[in-house]
């Protein structure tokens, strides 16, 4: 990995010193055609908002509804605010730096007495650099490198749910997931025509730099209920400090009127807290959950409006089915195992 970061970074270095200074003065605040978000990404930086029909779970269902599926909303906020962006060498190369910031609101305005908040989730860092290398070899049309050396996420849930988990008698009201990782990414044919048809894979690797991904307060709940390795006592080598995802997005051509089909796919390999939510202080004997790793799916279907003469930033708009199954993948909600979840989806990009 180390390696790996090295050459990146003396490709990088190399590229910006050779490049003429009015190159370089006109790639500030340069929209940059590639390094975004595909559409079956989980946190992506874009705007993204979900009615879907989920899996109900008692650690989250405020009214007591006691139904195996819910109507819920969710939306995710998310923006790749560019900061300095050029081509070079005729275009075969590229360079760009943008800031990601996403955050996601989980409501549940189906229960009409008092549409809790679930849960808010929101991860920013450092800004992250991405390289491109131009191909034109058939079906191998580019390359690219994002890296990003330092990200944060953490997450809450809503007061109401946290008074819900203490008038319940709750073992846990409230688990603290809050990390930081660094994040690579290598991609294969960058949409750098969002009009014309393409087949994008990307392959994500994200890396704790210390600590694990959660932990419990005194304040928050009884500790001892949870898995050994999500607790302050255990080095973060032994906690499953990584993330790995694949992903696929195939866009159709354009049509004369601006619509475009889109698929995309991705599988995600990541954490399953160990703590069960459902767990109560007067529980004997007290139910455990081992902590361990999960395979999650999640697939968007639909199609978008594409801007004539204009591929910036909220130049498509989307519209589509989304389906997600695995661990739900929202804070600490993260130990629920068997979530899924299908419905409409709305995405600005």
């Amino acid at each position: 990995m180390r390696k790996i970061i090295a050459v990146i970074l003396l490709l990088l270095t190399t590229l910006v010193v050779n490049a003429e200074p009015s190159v370089f003065a006109r790639g500030w605040f340069r929209y940059a055609p590639y390094g975004r978000s595909l559409y079956a990404d989980m946190h992506p930086y874009f705007p993204r908002m979900d009615i879907p029909y989920a899996t109900n779970h008692p650690s989250y269902d405020w009214g007591d509804h006691s139904s195996s599926y819910r109507w819920q909303t969710q939306g995710m906020f998310g923006i790749n605010m560019p900061i300095w962006s050029s081509f070079f060498a005729d275009s075969t190369f590229a360079l760009s730096t943008n800031l990601q910031m996403s955050a996601n609101l989980w409501m549940d305005l189906f229960d009409f007495h008092t549409s809790p908040i679930v849960d808010t989730d929101y991860r920013i860092g450092v800004p992250a650099t991405t390289f491109l290398h131009q191909l034109h070899r058939g079906f191998f049309r580019n390359y690219s490198i994002t890296w990003c050396p330092f990200k944060h996420e953490s997450t809450h849930i809503g007061d109401e749910l946290e008074i819900k988990q203490v008038e319940r008698g709750s073992a846990l009201k409230r688990v603290n997931v809050s990390y930081n990782y660094t994040e690579l990414i290598f991609t294969l044919n960058e949409p750098i025509d969002r009009y014309a048809e393409n087949h994008c894979l990307r392959l994500g690797l994200m890396l704790l730099w210390h600590g694990g991904w959660y932990n419990v307060d005194p304040e928050d709940g009884d500790a001892s209920i949870v898995d050994a390795r999500g607790t302050k006592a255990v080095p973060y080598f032994q906690r499953n400090p990584w993330e790995l995802y694949l992903q696929y997005q195939y866009q159709s051509p354009t049509s004369r009127h601006g619509f475009q089909g889109i698929a995309s796919a991705e599988i995600r390999n990541r954490e399953l807290y160990g703590f069960d939510l459902t767990t109560r202080t007067t529980d004997n004997p007290v139910r455990r959950q081992p902590e361990g790793r999960i395979f999650t799916y999640n697939i968007f279907v639909g199609a978008c409006y594409n801007t004539p003469g204009y591929q910036g930033y909220f130049s498509r708009i989307a519209l589509g089915l989304r389906a997600y199954h695995g661990n739900c993948p929202y804070g600490q909600f993260r130990s629920i195992s068997n979530y899924s979840q299908i419905g409409v989806c709305m995405i600005f990009d």
